[in-house]
């Protein structure tokens, strides 16, 4: 009853503030708001209050990386989901290629509308790759740390306790909801699904969510480490935002039902591993041997 009840609590804890700062960003323009990206951040200060007073532990979140090659399929899997999209979008005709995206001259770029780390204009194609791939690198790295806040909150924390009380197939809807929902306020500003509001905020931003944090869930259980849904949860930011919604136009509500499907798709393949091979809990592991001691 008291594990209950701390859930309870940390979520009204979580949801309020969220909320609230939620209502400030919207005071303060919206979803443009300087104030928009520091959202991600209240799960997982919520998260540290909650390891210090309840006296859990830090290191049972899982801060180390020995299990490094899973930052692989955190960084690759959303930028091939997204380069899928791309292709499959233009193939059937229901979208086109953004115009100017890169524009090159006589093995030289002259412009691009994507803004990177050393400039964007008159550089030779061998530097242009460079560039890019030390941009994208270092977006990620920034991206993480703000990501880290969510991760921290979602499966450092909420994920073990919601899995063990509900099994993995309920646990992760229930904790995808929650995701979904804690995002409310602000896909009813626009973000995310500007032309369905409303629909995207009630229905599709919680299926995505749910089918997301499965892919987050299982890299985390497999990883060991909560800097690699950071990473992955970054990656999906980035990959989805550049690659997907800067290189095509499109119809938006067609756009984002694919993108869920695709999710949901790789959602399965999770599942599938992980009931082939259920993950054992390192924090309880790592709790018990502490008792010992």
């Amino acid at each position: 009853m008291k594990n209950k009840n701390n859930l309870w609590l940390y979520l009204s804890i979580v949801f309020i503030l969220s909320y609230g700062w939620q209502y400030l960003i919207y005071g303060t323009g919206g979803v443009e708001s300087k104030l928009f990206p520091l959202t991600m951040l209240i799960p997982g200060i919520v998260a540290v209050f909650f390891i210090i007073f309840k006296k859990t532990g830090f290191r049972n979140v899982g801060w180390g990386l020995k299990k490094w090659v899973y930052i692989f399929p955190a960084i690759f899997i959303p930028l091939v989901v997204s380069l899928g999209l791309v292709y499959l979008i233009k193939i059937l005709n229901w979208g086109i290629p953004t115009e100017n995206l890169f524009v090159f001259s006589e093995g030289m770029l002259e412009s691009t509308k994507i803004g990177l780390l050393l400039g964007n204009k008159n550089q030779t194609i061998l530097f242009f790759l460079f560039n890019i791939i030390l941009s994208h690198l270092l977006f990620l790295i920034v991206g993480s740390l703000l990501t880290l806040g969510e991760e921290l909150g979602w499966r450092g924390y909420l994920q073990e306790k919601i899995l063990k009380k509900y099994g993995l197939f309920w646990g992760f809807i229930i904790l995808g909801g929650i995701w979904g929902y804690w995002h409310l306020p602000i896909i009813l500003m626009g973000y995310n699904f500007p032309s369905q509001p409303v629909l995207g905020g009630f229905l599709l931003m919680p299926i995505a969510t749910i089918f997301l944090g499965i892919f987050l869930g299982w890299i985390y259980l497999r990883s060991k480490s909560i800097w690699i849904p950071a990473l992955a949860h970054a990656s999906l930011n980035l990959f989805s935002g550049f690659l997907y919604g800067m290189t095509m136009h499109y119809t938006e509500i067609s756009r984002q039902l694919l993108w869920i499907a695709a999710w949901g798709i790789i959602a399965t393949f999770c599942l599938i591993n992980l009931y082939k091979n259920k993950p054992i809990f390192w924090q309880e592991i790592n709790t018990t041997a502490d008792n010992k001691k």
